[in-house]
């Protein structure tokens, strides 16, 4: 399966936006990261824990912090034609937990996350279960 089925729109935000902008983003968008770009290209990511880690636990000043002073840059992308098992194997490789997906010309187009991953997995079990729960019919099994 290729990552087409998580392309969808990605909360983004640019290098000068301030962090208090971007947690009302976290916050209103309900997400746990946003996808720092420039001309339509990631350049970075900034998360909930950036804001914890390096704002908060740092004593920075929210109001004074911009969001290129704390986001991680040259997030780890993938071409959308890269399958699931792709994303997977970088999510350990590099240890994210998430990963803007672009287009041939490197633009954001989506972002697969390893929440998203957990509940297609969890789709998959309960069908699975479900179809073993079924009562098989003496003619199914011929």
């Amino acid at each position: 399966m290729t990552l087409a089925s998580y392309v969808r729109p990605v909360v983004s935000v640019s290098l000068g936006d301030g962090v208090v902008a971007a947690a009302s983003l976290l916050r209103n968008e309900r997400v746990g990261c946003i996808v720092v770009t420039r001309d339509g290209r990631p350049i970075g990511i900034f998360t909930d824990r950036d804001l914890a880690l390096r704002v908060v636990a740092d004593a920075r000043s929210p109001q004074a912090t911009r969001v290129e002073d704390i986001m991680t840059f040259d997030p780890i992308t993938l071409p959308l034609s890269e399958t699931v098992d792709s994303a997977v194997r970088c999510m350990r490789e590099h240890g994210v937990r998430r990963i803007p997906i672009v287009d041939d010309a490197g633009a954001v187009v989506g972002i697969v996350t390893a929440d998203d991953l957990f509940v297609d997995l969890g789709r998959q079990l309960a069908a699975v279960g479900e179809a073993i729960a079924e009562p098989a019919d003496s003619e199914d099994s011929r």
